[in-house]
């Protein structure tokens, strides 16, 4: 299977929104450790995946103008 600039950043999109959607802002003041915990936990990943997307994007950017 061969995988594309496409295929990347679809993929690591539906991950990034996966895990945006799961993250709630209520709860980053939570008093309760397991969920603010794992709340953060979650955020971390979808900004992770988010970042992964605009250092691709950079790197495409980068090569397509050399």
């Amino acid at each position: 299977m061969k995988i594309t600039r496409n295929k990347v950043l679809d993929k690591i999109s539906a991950l990034a929104i996966k895990y945006r959607k799961k993250w709630k802002e209520d709860l980053c003041e939570s008093e309760n450790i397991e969920e603010y915990g794992k709340n953060e936990f979650i955020g971390g990943k979808a900004e992770a995946y988010e970042e992964c997307i605009q250092i691709i994007e950079e790197h495409l950017l980068t090569n397509q103008l050399l």
